[in-house]
């Protein structure tokens, strides 16, 4: 058994799987957080604070200490106040802010500074690239739904194919019943349509059928033109306004979606830009910070919610390569998981999932292939930080 001391100040996930294994490999560990140490003594210094917390501990005797709060501020703070403190302890901090980490590292040996988004963000990209044999039955699947698939038309397109019909019916009517020549009917058909009327041909000494056939001429050209023309106007507004708000209808393939734009989603799509992916980026919270960032870097940006099945549609879900689902929320990133496949089966998912047991249970049981631990993979690195001490 180690004698040595391990102390872990946090209570994210990743700060109870670290100490997990490190009970696991012997480690005498001590476990607490940072809202328990300010919550000990009446004082608002968190400096003052930790000094009477070490009071009862053999500072020498200190293997590491790890700095796994969920939040940079609260790690950012013990940071100081430790390295104020103690100067030769072994640290190994976690930080999502790397713009913080040259100036915390500077002159101080024994601190060990880790990103864990930035650690965990390749594995999922990685995921990409690894093909399980139910995901070659789904490609399959996928070309034979597209070869079986009826194409669709919008309304715009079925009122002009009737119009053009209905054109094309009055111009042999009129060549055949009224017995113009093909020029004259088409001539005739046009200006009637346009509601130009010039005059030079008419129907007033044609008999009931033909001045029936133009009435209905008159009436079929001006409704269809004045809905032709409203409901392009309508669609152009719409799409501006949704361009606007950051929404719109893409028609990429072999494209990755990202759904989420925190702090592991940051990592994972410059991973992707970097590997030259096609990336769509769904973000619901329109003021995130890194939105116009990923624009400028050649990333596609939706604003809306993941969850709801017409914005997979504009993502174009069912010509993507993968979705991969990284919000700080396990159960939404299984319902949009489960959202996406509803809508489309054949769809590769990534998802982030806390837990590497349920990531397994979800795997047996939703065939969900590709769930992913991002703590699992972050808490390595920061294991090995103390293997390398020790070492």
């Amino acid at each position: 058994m180690k004698t040595k001391i391990v102390l872990i100040i946090g209570s994210s996930h990743l700060a109870f799987r670290v100490k997990k294994q490190l009970v696991i490999e012997g480690y005498n560990v001590l476990h607490t957080n940072i809202e328990l140490i300010n919550s000990e003594t009446d004082s608002i210094s968190l400096i003052e604070n930790l000094s009477i917390f070490f009071k009862d501990i053999d500072t020498a005797s200190l293997a590491m200490v790890y700095l796994i709060e969920d939040k940079d501020e609260n790690n950012l703070q013990l940071i100081i106040s430790l390295i104020s403190l103690f100067s030769n302890i072994p640290i190994t901090a976690s930080l999502f802010n790397e713009n913080l980490t040259p100036h915390l590292l500077k002159d101080h040996i024994n601190l060990k500074i880790l990103n864990p988004a930035k650690i965990a963000a390749p594995s999922f990209v990685e995921q990409l690239n690894i093909q399980i044999a139910a995901e070659i039955e789904n490609e399959n699947l996928l070309l034979e739904y597209k070869a079986n698939t009826p194409k669709s038309f919008s309304i715009i397109q079925k009122i002009l194919m009737a119009f053009t019909l209905m054109l094309i019916f009055a111009v042999f009517f009129f060549h055949f019943y009224e017995n113009l020549s093909w020029i004259d009917a088409i001539y005739f058909v046009t200006v009637t349509a346009a509601s130009v009327g010039y005059g030079d041909i008419n129907l007033a000494n044609s008999n009931t059928i033909s001045k029936i056939v133009g009435i209905l001429l008159i009436f079929g050209s001006t409704i269809s033109i004045w809905m032709i023309f409203s409901l392009t106007i309508d669609l152009y507004l719409k799409r501006s306004i949704q361009l606007e708000l950051g929404r719109k209808k893409y028609t990429l393939k072999n494209h990755v979606i990202v759904c989420g734009l925190g702090r592991l989603g940051y990592f994972i799509v410059e991973e992707l830009i970097q590997k030259n992916e096609k990336v769509i980026v769904v973000e619901q919270n329109e003021n995130s910070n890194h939105i116009n960032y990923f624009r400028q870097l050649g990333a596609e940006v939706y604003i809306g919610d993941a969850r709801l099945p017409k914005v997979m549609q504009d993502v174009n879900v069912i010509d993507a390569k993968a979705l991969i689902s990284v919000i700080n929320n396990d159960s939404l990133n299984l319902e949009i998981g489960l959202n996406a496949r509803s809508h489309h089966n054949t769809v590769k998912l990534i998802l982030r999932i806390y837990d590497d047991l349920m990531a397994e249970k979800i795997k047996d049981y939703l065939q969900i292939h590709h769930s992913i631990s991002a703590s699992a993979i972050a808490s390595k690195q920061f294991l090995n930080t103390l293997n390398f001490l020790e070492a």
